[in-house]
């Protein structure tokens, strides 16, 4: 399956425009012609979504389901996987996307006198979502009106994102937000390999995907795993995913395609192959479904 790094994969794509961006911090506006579903992401950075047109279904690993509608916004804290539907309406979906540098969040939460009162992690679900009243409404519309062909600053930057704040912590007088944004614990500079690696194998990533996303530099992160595991990650993944695949069969009513799709492979034919090298059989052999 296909993961995407979110914002990393976001600034390639044809129907994205950056507003401003400036290392971890990033304003995006972003299009669609048509509805995407069960888009898998994981996400590196703490996000706000205001969606404009359309809306966003977000399915969290803890099996909650939220909406946001248009005109509604969304906070997303970093290190998260998730499974996203974008659907249109009248043929298009449009959002605005919010990415802060964690310092940025802290430099907020010093500066705000009723979010130091709040205790750290008192807040159970921080998929926090609110409709945007007439006051963020027209901060977004002149956001996009005057700042599109500005010249990208970081201090501009800067400000827009903490004015954001600013502005949905005091639309927000039960103070749900700022409990969002107390549960977001930053974590650790670098991640458990092992952790990490069981719980993706099975995801279409780089090995420079795994390395950012455990906190560690390409060299860094071979050398640690070497030393975790004892080998590649490549030998690793393909090792985990047959196993996976194998398991799969003998245990599931599932086709071979299904099993190998499920175990990360997108090549059905490459699965095959590797499998009849590792287990000196065909799938076919080890199913009864096809």
């Amino acid at each position: 399956m296909i993961l995407e790094v979110i914002p990393k994969s976001l600034y390639s794509l044809p129907n994205l425009n950056a507003i401003f961006a400036n290392g971890a911090s990033s304003i995006l506006h972003k299009t669609l012609s048509q509805s995407l579903l069960k888009k898998e992401k994981y996400i590196t950075a703490p996000l706000i979504v205001y969606v404009i047109q359309g809306k966003q279904i977000i399915s969290s690993p803890n099996g909650i389901e939220t909406v946001v509608n248009q005109n509604c916004m969304l906070f997303l804290p970093k290190d998260l996987y998730l499974v996203s539907d974008y659907v249109t309406e009248d043929g298009r979906f449009e959002a605005l996307l919010f990415f802060y540098d964690d310092s940025l969040i802290d430099k907020y939460m010093q500066s705000n006198s009723e979010a130091l009162l709040i205790k750290r992690g008192s807040s159970p679900n921080s998929l926090y979502t609110t409709p945007a009243n007439q006051q963020i409404l027209d901060f977004f519309e002149s956001l996009q009106r005057v700042y599109h062909n500005t010249e990208n600053t970081e201090a501009l930057l800067e400000l827009k994102l903490l004015e954001l704040l600013h502005l949905i912590a005091i639309q927000d007088r039960a103070h749900y937000f700022l409990q969002a944004l107390s549960s977001y614990d930053k974590p650790a500079d670098k991640r458990s390999i092992s952790d990490f690696m069981e719980a993706y194998y099975a995801r279409n990533l780089k090995i420079e995907d795994y390395a950012l996303l455990t906190g560690r530099s390409v060299s860094t992160f071979m050398r640690d795993f070497k030393k975790t595991y004892n080998t590649t990650p490549n030998r690793w993944i393909i090792e985990k995913r047959l196993e996976k695949a194998k398991n799969l069969l003998s245990s599931r009513n599932v086709s071979v395609t299904e099993a190998a799709l499920e175990a990360g492979y997108e090549n059905v034919s490459h699965f095959i192959k590797a499998y009849k090298i590792k287990y000196g059989s065909t799938p076919k052999k080890d199913n009864y479904v096809f």
